[in-house]
């Protein structure tokens, strides 16, 4: 191969790789609110909307217009479609097994906010948002083998 050819190779594999990539912050979301999910999480530090109060309450304060004492309201839905599943393998006692719990593919998590100038130097807000579950359920529970009764998941 040409070495042209292959730089060029190397080129595209190293464009390609980064969308095999798959992550997720477990229950957390990478950001409350548009447009800090746009923006990597970066709510933190730099409170553009009325869900500011959900990672930085400070940045309430950031967010209205104090001079003109005006409200703010933000709304969002968001889509979580996570993929699960469970393998036990190599288990010293026999017990392996396999489980794919995809049964319900979507989840929308609703958000909204609300801020509000008092004045000048105060702002009131509430922040509503949703964190948690993946609402996994096995079709058999995988430590019925050990002594273990009921369904499992959560």
């Amino acid at each position: 191969m040409q070495p042209q050819h292959r730089s060029l190779l190397t080129l595209i594999t190293l464009c390609v790789i980064p969308l095999a990539a798959q992550a997720t912050n477990g229950y957390f979301s990478h950001g409350y609110g548009v447009k800090a999910l746009g923006q990597a999480g970066v709510g933190i530090a730099w409170s553009q909307d009325a869900l500011a109060a959900a990672s930085n309450p400070a940045g309430t304060a950031l967010v209205a217009e104090p001079a003109a004492q005006q409200a703010r309201l933000d709304l969002g839905l968001s889509r979580f479609a996570p993929r699960r599943s469970a393998e036990i393998k190599g288990n010293a006692f026999g017990a392996d097994a396999s489980d794919d719990d995809n049964a319900r593919k979507n989840f929308f998590i609703p958000e909204f906010g609300y801020v509000r100038a008092l004045s000048p130097r105060l702002s009131a807000g509430l922040a509503v948002y949703g964190n948690g579950g993946m609402n996994t359920e096995y079709a058999a529970n995988p430590y019925a083998r050990f002594g273990a009764s009921g369904s499992a998941g959560g």
